[in-house]
């Protein structure tokens, strides 16, 4: 076989892999907020939406000045479910209710400690009627409140990063190849920046180990843990771990004066696993955050 055809078959079969690993994402661009909006409306920070009496989620840990406190987390976002539906292609988020994240900003929790867990919370609200606009807690730092934003969603096909990619599938692929191969449908990864569902858009490495080694109580912030880890054990976590798939990406806000970052322009990614999802349970979530 000639060197052009050897090469067409390669763009074809990479092009076949892409296309089956195609998901649906829900792409969300940040708006003005408006002044006269339901309290139950998709949106970022504010105040947000809660049962009457709802305990504000609180998290321990010791911010980068080694001060160890119980603090609130911040309302990150609340996504009116009824709303995105028609987005959801595939059908994977509840169809009706409001979906709430929150995430404790001080400590600044990366995601690879298991003892981060509680760092980050999410709920599903099913009886928006019941819900009423709710104000911050006192104690929540004026520069851990995010700044209300409207937002606008739209569907579009997402794919893995060429890091996540042997997760998904059994290949060798060269980066160049598969970069060139998003290039042609289409997909620039740098355009994306917050969404729900799909792929995540990394700044490092793969995140989906990371979560199954967190939820088995590992360690993942450096190599030492990972070469202490069983081979069988390392095995088990690798099958595991497609178990996990995105359910939010949210990035680094620069509006002007006012500047959300997660460490150095990063994103921050809640990850859930496949069945939880399908039963609408929110409880086991994990999260990283990723930055250059």
């Amino acid at each position: 076989m000639s060197n052009a055809k050897m090469n067409k078959k390669q763009d074809n079969d990479l092009g076949q892999l892409l296309q089956a690993l195609r998901r649906n994402e829900i792409a969300i661009t940040l708006k003005k907020a408006r002044k006269d909006g339901s309290p139950c409306r998709s949106k970022f920070g504010g105040q947000p939406a809660l049962p009457a009496g709802f305990a504000w989620p609180r998290f321990e840990a010791a911010n980068y000045d080694g001060e160890t406190a119980n603090r609130p987390l911040s309302f990150l976002c609340q996504i009116d479910l009824t709303e995105i539906a028609p987005l959801d292609r595939d059908g994977l988020l509840p169809g009706k209710g409001l979906l709430s994240f929150f995430y404790e900003m001080e400590s600044s929790c990366w995601g690879f400690d298991p003892a981060d867990e509680g760092c980050v919370r999410v709920f599903c609200f099913e009886d928006t009627d019941a819900l009423i606009p709710t104000a911050l807690p006192e104690d929540l730092a004026e520069e851990h409140a995010v700044k209300e934003y409207d937002i606008s969603c739209k569907a579009k096909d997402s794919y893995p990063s060429y890091e996540e990619l042997a997760r998904h599938a059994d290949t060798d692929v060269d980066w160049d190849d598969y970069d060139e191969a998003l290039e042609d449908l289409g997909y620039d990864p740098d355009s994306e920046r917050h969404k729900l569902l799909g792929y995540a858009n990394l700044v490092q490495g793969e995140m989906l180990t990371e979560c199954e080694r967190s939820a088995r109580g590992l360690y993942s912030g450096d190599s030492k843990s990972y070469r202490e880890t069983p081979e069988d054990l390392k095995e088990e976590i690798r099958r595991a771990a497609s178990d996990w798939v995105l359910l939010f990406q949210m990035a680094s806000i620069m509006d002007g004066e006012y500047e959300l970052m997660y460490g150095d322009v990063g994103n921050l990614y809640f990850y859930i696993r496949k069945q939880d999802l399908a039963e609408g349970n929110f409880d086991r979530v994990w999260f990283a955050l990723q930055c250059g």
